[in-house]
């Protein structure tokens, strides 16, 4: 539990962070307009990771999370040896981050001591020895995406927001294909604002659809009391037509799911998840890990960069 929370660091200099990017990898092909798509090796650009970690701290806080810290870096954003990469949506005529990635292929990934992935997701989730050996070394892991807190409190935020989300998913599926992954690991996060009932209401879903209790376990599971409805709502034994369901009744409670978390099931024909685990150290927020492979994209055009 996080007892003491820190100022945010200052905002870096536009013209230094324009300088740094000079020398990362611009994903070019994917330029729309003024907004470019990089991907920043932290070390080798201290000021971009610093400013990634300042945006990434004011927007997760805003949420009711957070580390707490005066600015969101880590190890596994400093140190090189990790594999570990920034993938940022830059607006160059504002000149500023809009959102970001995380992201670490599993091929590169180093094994701690007790057998298991030195990766973010392993203080939360214990991965079973099949996983580590057939379904690691061919997964892309994401951890702290973000949008930058700006683009969700402007009157078009939510343009913005939808935008940059897209963004940064052509750019995921570009990297994906790039190094042949075959799966993507990731998380989404429920902040503690977050209704009981309406994570009852996706719980409810997912396991009837979507859970897998073997692969990945938590280490301290999120459970909620059974949504009591859920025999009247899910009837259909259709997935889309479940899920379609459901957001219709989180809607008539004033509920909403997650935008990252409708993303994933719009763009894959299927999503597996392992249930949910409370990250104490991220302002005791619960998060849900997910997979995906790439071949379950739903036909759209992501799928050209694979």
């Amino acid at each position: 539990m996080i007892t003491h929370i820190m100022d945010i660091v200052p905002p870096i200099d536009p013209r230094v962070l324009e300088e740094e990017l000079q020398g990362q990898t611009c994903l070019e092909p994917l330029s729309r307009g003024n907004v470019k798509l990089y991907v920043v090796d932290g070390y080798k650009a201290p000021s971009v990771m610093r400013e990634i970690g300042r945006l990434r701290e004011i927007a997760f806080r805003s949420g009711g999370g957070g580390t707490g810290q005066a600015c969101d870096v880590d190890r596994f954003d400093e140190d090189a040896s990790l594999g570990f990469r920034q993938l940022i949506c830059w607006d160059c005529e504002e000149k500023e981050i809009m959102g970001g990635y995380r992201v670490l292929w599993g091929s590169v990934c180093r094994m701690k001591a007790d057998g298991q992935p030195d990766m973010p997701s392993a203080h939360l989730f214990h991965f079973s020895e099949l996983f580590v050996k057939e379904v690691l070394p061919l997964t892309m892991e994401l951890s702290r995406s973000f949008i930058a807190e700006k683009h969700q409190r402007q009157s078009e935020s939510l343009r913005r927001n939808i935008f940059t989300l897209d963004h940064l998913f052509s750019g995921l599926s570009y990297l994906t294909g790039m190094e042949k992954a075959q799966y993507v690991f990731g998380k989404v996060t429920f902040y503690p604002s977050y209704p009981t009932e309406a994570f009852s209401m996706l719980e409810a879903f997912f396991r009837k659809y979507c859970l897998d209790t073997e692969r990945v376990v938590p280490h301290q599971p999120y459970e909620v009391p059974a949504w009591a409805d859920a025999d009247k709502v899910l009837i259909h034994n259709d997935y889309r037509e479940d899920f379609r369901a459901l957001r219709m009744a989180m809607t008539q409670k004033g509920y909403y799911i997650p935008p990252i978390l409708s993303s994933y099931v719009k763009i894959f024909k299927h999503i597996t998840t392992f249930g949910a685990a409370v990250n104490h150290e991220f302002g005791d927020v619960v998060e849900m890990g997910l997979l995906a492979h790439v071949d379950d994209l739903i036909p759209n055009r992501y799928i050209k960069h694979l």
